[in-house]
């Protein structure tokens, strides 16, 4: 759901660049995005991540004809999926649906996560605005959680996030006591190597130093630039304004 911002990419001759065999993109993924998936935010080793094709592969017409095959190979038709975003996402053809997309779109003006690690939709959306909302939720199934009809054990993402909302809590917890336990280095480290954007985004709202080093990075006591969430698009953020989420353009 984090907004990210890939890099177009053009060959010799400046037509889109194509990659052959498409996983072979992977790595300049990882190395440009972060290891998580772009769909839910779990954070995954890169031979747990998939070569997620924004216009479905496999997608076919009433025919049984791919409608998309000619994007099989194209780099701007890549985001990363964990097992369960691809698995749920499959076939689905996002130009029927029409979601809002994590690299055209800034989600998190209509989606938030809240105590128990839940993602649900914002109080005030509307319109066309919650029809797309609602189409993202569709495409990859991020309210599924135990009760909900479509809700598999084998899918641990509630799960995950669930643990990782716990977890950024109890450092909320230890960042406002009266002496901190805790420190923005180590908030960032945690979100790091846990992900789930979405759930530090919100867990530490009121405080802009960890939302902007979580959207920018920032630097260690070495003076190292740590970028948890790399290509994060800042421009989806107020920073006037508690670096609130605004409308991507």
């Amino acid at each position: 759901m984090r907004p990210v911002e890939k890099s177009a990419r053009f060959d010799a001759l400046g037509a889109p660049l194509e990659i052959d065999p498409y996983d072979a993109a992977k790595p300049d993924l990882c190395d440009e995005i972060g290891t998580f998936c772009s769909f839910c935010e779990k954070y995954n080793s890169r031979s747990a991540l998939h070569v997620e094709h924004i216009y479905a592969k496999n997608a076919v017409d009433a025919q049984g004809n791919k409608i998309y095959d000619h994007l099989k190979l194209r780099w701007d038709n890549f985001l990363l999926g964990c097992v369960n975003c691809n698995g749920v996402k499959g076939k689905k053809d996002v130009a029927v649906l029409n979601p809002f997309m994590p690299h055209t779109d800034n989600l998190l003006c209509y989606l938030e996560a809240i105590t128990g690690g839940l993602i649900v939709i914002k109080n005030g959306v509307t319109g066309n605005d919650l029809t797309r909302t609602n189409a993202y939720l569709e495409l990859v199934g991020l309210d599924r959680v135990p009760g909900h009809l479509k809700y598999s054990d084998k899918d641990d993402r509630w799960d995950n996030r669930l643990k990782v909302y716990d977890l950024a809590t109890r450092h909320l917890a230890k960042y406002t006591q009266v002496v901190p336990t805790t420190d923005l280095e180590t908030i960032v480290d945690l979100a790091q190597t846990n992900g789930f954007f979405t759930v530090w985004y919100s867990v530490f709202h009121a405080f802009d130093e960890v939302r902007s080093a979580l959207i920018n990075g920032f630097n260690n006591a070495q003076g190292v630039l740590v970028k948890p969430f790399p290509e994060t698009h800042a421009a989806s953020f107020n920073a006037a304004n508690h670096y609130n989420p605004l409308t991507r353009p």
